[in-house]
């Protein structure tokens, strides 16, 4: 009797997988077809089922349903090809607990099946290092891969430059590289479009030695990027510069060469979620777990129709907007459920509904905040209103400008 049955018709694969899984303790068996995965799951009620979709002759989504009916406490998780979220929506509607892309590696199949066969337990919130990103994705492992490289310990660190959409998690694997590099030294960051330029020069000094992070780098004034030049050259241990940026950067009148030649000696791609499509559940379930423990919470379970939900989105505003929905979702779960109508993305709406005025307006101000990297002023520029009129409305939402 095995707690894992792998169900794939590529029997070379599926034995690799087996092998993999009972090599780190996991009870492991595997079926070739339709049949035969039915008769072991009547028989030996499994406690998770990795299932291929395609199945030769059989259909992944018609066992699946076989599956829910007859081992309803079995949890299922669907491989599919790549670019196949239709049929993963299709999946987590069915009853799937998760979804799995092929080519999938080894090491993030065990890595599901440890979540997943672990579920009653709250561990694994607390990541450090490249660990910080989640997901099973390739762009995710490409990710902790480039951190770890980037990320060597040494007495000297090459400046890195972290480009990506706004929301991506560029600050997040600012700071997974330094705690990969440098953890037992200090930690600043300065973020070029809100914190004042005066207080550049203390920010540098507490993080000699150590890391200092420059947010939104392409909005520094050439005044403060002559300030971090000098204060480099003056300085017997100046830290490492990590710099992120949602705009390419280029040597010219508006960034001074000796500085952009600093930073940009490693570089870093941070991808939109909608190109993360297989971390999108782990991630949400992250979040979710991290509010139910600040507040005592036990951990909330995400029902079909909600797991769907989360896939369908696209994700324009990224792990920010994620977290954002995931926030709201908990406050409005009963019971320690999130349901399909607790998912609203800002911005989302079902076909054929129109949004309210309020949606309109909080999505605007929200748009315009993250854009700006929280800075009020700008932002008011962007939505044609004062600053105070802004403001208001920031108090009347209770909007934060980070």
């Amino acid at each position: 009797m095995s707690d894992i049955l792998i169900v794939e018709d590529e029997v070379v694969l599926a034995r690799s997988i087996v092998s993999f899984l009972e090599r780190r303790g996991f009870s492991a068996s595997y079926a070739v077809d339709a049949a035969s995965a039915r008769a072991m799951i009547e028989r030996d009620a499994p406690r998770l089922v990795i299932l291929d979709y395609k199945l030769n002759e059989d259909d992944g989504l018609e066992l699946l349903e076989r599956i829910r009916a007859a081992s309803p406490r079995t949890q299922v998780v669907m491989m599919t090809g790549h670019g196949d979220i239709d049929v993963a929506v299709r999946a987590m509607k069915g009853g799937a607990r998760d979804f799995l892309v092929k080519p999938t590696p080894l090491s993030a199949i065990a890595s599901i099946a440890g979540e997943l066969m672990l579920d009653e337990m709250q561990g694994g919130l607390e990541r450090t290092g490249a660990d910080r990103i989640v997901g099973r994705s390739s762009a995710a492992n490409a990710l902790r891969a480039t951190i770890r490289k980037l990320g060597k310990p040494g007495d000297t660190r090459p400046g890195i430059l972290i480009m990506g959409p706004e929301g991506s998690g560029k600050s997040l694997a600012a700071v997974a590289l330094h705690e990969t590099a440098a953890p037992e030294t200090p930690l600043e960051t300065f973020d070029c479009a809100v914190d004042r330029e005066d207080d550049m020069d203390d920010r540098m000094r507490r993080a000699s030695g150590g890391t200092l992070i420059l947010r939104h780098v392409s909005e520094l004034s050439l005044g403060g990027q002559a300030r971090i030049l000098q204060r480099l050259q003056q300085d017997d241990r100046p830290p490492c510069l990590i710099a992120t940026s949602v705009r390419h950067l280029s040597p010219g009148p508006g960034f001074l060469p000796d500085l952009l030649y600093r930073i940009q000696v490693g570089w870093i791609d941070m991808p939109p979620l909608a190109e993360r499509a297989a971390d999108v559940l782990p991630i949400a379930d992250i979040f979710a777990r991290r509010i139910a423990r600040d507040r005592g919470e036990a951990r909330p379970r995400f029902t079909s129709a909600a797991r769907a939900r989360l896939l369908e989105h696209d994700w324009p505003g990224n792990v920010a907007e994620l977290e954002n929905c995931i926030a709201r979702a908990m406050l409005e779960q009963t019971d320690g459920q999130i349901d399909g109508p607790h998912i609203r993305a800002i911005g989302a709406r079902q076909s054929g509904e129109l949004p309210t005025l309020r949606d309109i307006e909080l999505g605007a101000i929200t748009t315009a905040l993250t854009r700006t990297g929280g800075n009020v002023s700008r932002a008011a520029e962007l939505l044609g209103i004062s600053r105070d009129t802004l403001r208001y409305r920031m108090e009347k939402f209770e909007l934060s400008r980070r």
